[in-house]
């Protein structure tokens, strides 16, 4: 008896436990993946011109800064929101702009993808495009002009769809383009902006090198976001950004990519430090860690520049030829002038010497 009435009371404070945890947990949200991304609320009223000067406090990621070709590949991915519209600003290192194909084929050149999902609960994150969702393209380019231009996807759950209020411009640059797209909320159901607010998004960058698009990456997915929303990646909406707490969001804010020669004993690491903290970062530490997390290698040179008058680049280098062949591990760490970590990386190499 006693028994019993244990297990019941027991029983019943598991369920009280849940209820609680339950109530404490957003709807729908709770069981969701982390948040990988911040859309920080604008400091002032944007004006679509293309020139990115009112973008202050944004959240910035940076695609490409880690490829050989910088000065063709590099770009900056901005994101702010206010009550009336979502807004995504570009700043891309390209000496040869060029979007060749037609409207039907927007994607087909130096042109974004955009993914977006605005549905809530359990609804976010669905599998199958719906109202709520939008996958569209907009580009800087027409031909070799700066001559912006914007289109939805062609596909049955975008049919008959009309976006209303959006603003797309572009202005040329010494080493590129600039770029600023803005996306009322009013096109979506339903859609009320508030902090702390989930959304599902993801920007693709299409490379065309003077014809037609030869390279594309994702800021926070893969090629998977064009078939299912399920795959975008999770971004919150708040009030503004807390440098000092976005260790979560390493690798938007500091992409990170490593080379190993096939003919000698050396690491060649770079990785970019987006706007959004490189204020705040004075130090990089970056190891070279062995299978069993012991420190083997110190970085030897390194230094940070700035590339393309925006682009933040971290480059170091590793000699390995002391080293046993195995896979290890380099880790890189951004810290502020107190020694406080404000974003970390780490990938695994195979060195085979």
């Amino acid at each position: 008896m006693e028994l019993k009435s244990v297990s019941r009371f027991a029983s019943l404070l598991t369920r009280a436990s849940a209820i609680f945890l339950a109530l404490l947990a957003p709807c729908g949200w709770a069981d969701e993946k982390p948040a990988v991304g911040l859309i920080p609320h604008a400091q002032q009223a944007l004006v679509i011109d293309g020139k990115l000067d009112e973008w202050k406090g944004a959240f910035v990621t940076p695609l490409n800064a880690t490829h050989p070709d910088v000065m063709n590949r590099a770009t900056l991915v901005s994101y702010l929101w206010d009550e009336q519209a979502l807004y995504v600003g570009v700043r891309a290192l390209d000496t040869n702009p060029t979007h060749t194909a037609g409207d039907n084929a927007l994607y087909d050149g130096d042109a974004i993808e955009f993914y977006f999902d605005t549905r809530q609960g359990e609804e976010l994150g669905g599998k199958s495009w719906a109202p709520g969702t939008l996958h569209a393209f907009f580009t800087a380019i027409t031909g070799k002009e700066i001559k912006p231009r914007f289109r939805v996807r062609d596909m049955p759950a975008f049919k008959g769809l009309v976006l209303q209020g959006v603003e797309l411009a572009a202005v040329k640059t010494d080493n590129g383009y600039t770029m600023e797209f803005k996306l009322p909320w009013a096109n979506f159901p339903n859609m009320k902006p508030k902090v702390d607010m989930p959304l599902g998004i993801d920007i693709e960058m299409g490379s065309a090198d003077g014809a037609r698009r030869v390279h594309r990456t994702f800021a926070y997915s893969s090629p998977t976001s064009v078939g299912t929303p399920s795959t975008h990646g999770r971004v919150m909406l708040v009030d503004k950004v807390d440098t000092a707490n976005v260790k979560a969001f390493s690798r938007a804010l500091m992409p990170f990519d490593a080379q190993v020669p096939g003919n000698y004993g050396r690491i060649y690491g770079v990785a970019c430090i987006s706007p959004t903290i490189a204020d705040v970062v004075t130090k990089v530490d970056a190891l070279l860690k062995d299978s069993t997390g012991k420190t083997r290698k110190k970085i030897e040179n390194a230094g940070i520049s700035t590339v393309g008058d925006a682009m933040r680049i971290w480059r170091g280098e590793w000699e390995t030829f002391d080293l046993p062949n195995g896979t290890y591990t380099l880790s890189l760490t951004a810290r502020d002038a107190e020694g406080h970590i404000i974003v970390e990386r780490s990938l695994p190499v195979l060195l085979e010497q």
